[in-house]
């Protein structure tokens, strides 16, 4: 992934002379076959561009030379773009919206050349609405490199659930991994306690299941699917017609009304469909998975409504779910897997006073801290591209609400009652001085594990901090935020338990990496440039960047989907 800020090109840089029309207009003059084919084209690697879209080599070339044209005349170096995942998906979502019209009573000649450029002009007024709603940096900004920040945010925040890089095929394959042990955790939470069997009762019957275990076994096969697909770059796969049962659980990820919407919620509800009675096809893979996890939760939501008698809009919900779920019962025993290690001081139990860490855990005079946050952002603000929003709802989520500390706020707290030698949940530490105190602030999404997020997020807490201390700070024990996703947790829970120092060595080179400003190299301005562009990278990438391939044991993800190859019927 580059920090760049590519020109997507819009319809009046490319045909100037020309009147720009509604996306429909244009879409109307596609063959149905084009058009059903292009739904899950957002799958594949790499997106065409303008260069070589389309197949008649007069039309590219002319189609090039206005590209040119356009960017000498506007000063343009980088490489403009024309087709993304975001678009792709709006593309989509507007077909499946005019479904009547652009698909069952399309009887338009399959005329190649037609079908390439109507769809090119699509994608250009696609560009046109998207470029119009970001706002880079904000009106209160004024240091330089925290602004490269900010508009690293604003220009991935939309998508960050898309895929953050262009091959994103060992990214996803994290995502399964994960999203298969959460789903598991989900699970085993459910059998915890008898009072929850309503929700696993719920769960089955809306995917159309007899058992939480027959739904398991089917989201397993479904995301070995999947994964095969992503790596063949391609996103149809074939049912038997007498698969009852497949047919009937594949069939709740389908809809037949799709309407536009902010940040593709319905999409991401319903990411397949049906493109005969035996052919499926993927309209995103990370929406596929995200369904059984992050899409679960509003199904949950409604059982729970509905047996507590409170209104669809009542929001007791999620208090609950973000307590009893994802922080006492699936944050704990991730952390708890990864710090399993005798010598580990975790924190009293049952202090119930104020200012509790969400986990605490000392190795010697190391001592990391946990504040755990699984928060939702609204889809108008994290599909606005404005930073000044974004910035707003993060202070709300991560800081301070309504003059409450949390999340950073809380870290805050943690560190001050340490240095004062005031803790309650660790007594050792208020006999002794001078812990290395790491503050981490652990999140549930993924979509806040891009590029520039933790750097902001640091200054925030690096100005109350300091704030709060004084003089008593000092940058040599009280190490700068680290924000990290759960499934980062999950994907290196192996790494961080082979050896004591793994976790901390694992924060230590990260918060190097982003206090680190270096010089760029070269010879030439393109060089320079380049240089620049991967010195930013490494300054503004998330921790979870940071944790190669190298790092994980492909045993393990042949273990999650042993049960399947053995047992799934064919």
């Amino acid at each position: 992934m580059k920090f760049t800020n590519t020109l997507r090109l819009e319809f009046e840089h490319v045909f100037p002379e020309e009147s720009q029309n509604e996306v429909i207009e244009y879409l109307k003059l596609i063959s149905k076959e084009t058009l059903l084919n292009i739904i899950g084209f957002a799958n594949t690697y790499p997106q065409p561009n303008f260069d070589n879209f389309a197949s008649n080599l007069d039309i590219r070339t002319d189609i090039i030379n206005r590209v040119i044209y356009y960017c000498r005349k506007n000063n343009i170096k980088g490489k403009p773009q024309l087709v993304s995942r975001e678009s792709s998906l709006k593309l989509a979502e507007i077909i499946f919206s005019n479904k009547e019209v652009l698909i069952v009573g399309n009887n338009n000649p399959n005329k190649i050349d037609s079908d390439e450029i109507n769809l090119f002009k699509s994608f250009l007024v696609i560009n046109k609405e998207v470029n119009g709603k970001q706002k880079l940096t904000s009106s209160e900004n004024k240091e330089s490199r925290e602004s490269l920040a900010q508009m690293m945010i604003a220009m991935t925040f939309s998508a960050s659930d898309l895929g953050i890089f262009e091959d994103s095929t060992f990214e996803f394959g994290k995502l399964v991994y994960c999203a298969i042990d959460r789903f598991e955790i989900l699970i085993e939470f459910f059998n915890s306690d008898p009072e929850y069997q309503y929700l696993t009762d719920s769960i089955c019957s809306y995917f159309k299941v007899e058992s939480i275990d027959e739904l398991r076994k089917h989201v397993k096969y479904l995301f070995s699917q999947l994964l095969i697909l992503k790596t063949k770059n391609s996103y149809k796969f074939y049912v038997k017609n007498d698969d009852d049962e497949s047919k009937l659980f594949l069939n709740t990820l389908i809809s037949n009304k799709i309407d536009i919407d902010d940040d593709f919620t319905i999409l991401k509800n319903y990411p397949l469909y049906k493109i005969d009675s035996e052919i499926y096809s993927i309209i995103d893979h990370f929406f596929v998975v995200d369904k059984f996890y992050k899409s679960v939760r509003f199904i949950l939501k409604e059982s729970f409504n509905k047996k507590n008698n409170l209104s669809d809009k009542d929001r007791t919900f999620f208090s609950f779910f973000n307590t009893k779920f994802s922080e006492d019962f699936l944050m704990k025993k991730v952390l708890d897997k990864i710090f399993n290690r005798p010598h580990y001081v975790k924190k009293y139990q049952n202090i119930n006073k104020p200012h509790e860490p969400d986990y605490y855990i000392r190795d010697g005079k190391a001592v990391f801290i946990f504040e755990n946050k699984d928060v939702l952002i609204r889809k108008d603000i994290k599909s606005s591209g404005d930073i000044d929003e974004i910035l707003n709802v993060f202070k709300d989520k991560f800081l301070e609400t309504k003059g409450k500390p949390i999340g950073i706020g809380q870290l805050v707290n943690s560190v001050f009652q340490i240095v004062e030698n005031n803790f309650d949940y660790d007594n050792y530490v208020n006999t002794r001085k001078n812990f290395t105190i790491y503050p981490i602030l652990l999140v549930n999404d993924r979509i806040l594990e891009i590029p520039g997020i933790n750097y902001i997020l640091n200054k925030w807490f690096l100005k109350s901090i300091k704030e709060k201390l004084k003089e008593k700070y000092n940058s040599k024990f009280i190490k700068d935020l680290t924000i990290i996703d759960i499934d980062t947790l999950i994907f290196g829970t192996n790494y961080f338990r082979k050896k004591n120092n793994n976790f901390r060595h694992f924060i230590e080179n990260h918060l190097k990496e982003i206090i680190t400003v270096r010089r760029p190299g070269g010879e030439t301005l393109e060089e320079v440039e380049e240089s620049n562009n991967k010195n930013l990278m490494k300054q503004f990438s998330p921790i979870s960047f940071r944790l190669s391939k190298d790092k994980f044991d492909t045993n393990l993800f042949i273990e999650k989907f042993k049960e399947i190859i053995t047992d799934y019927p064919k």
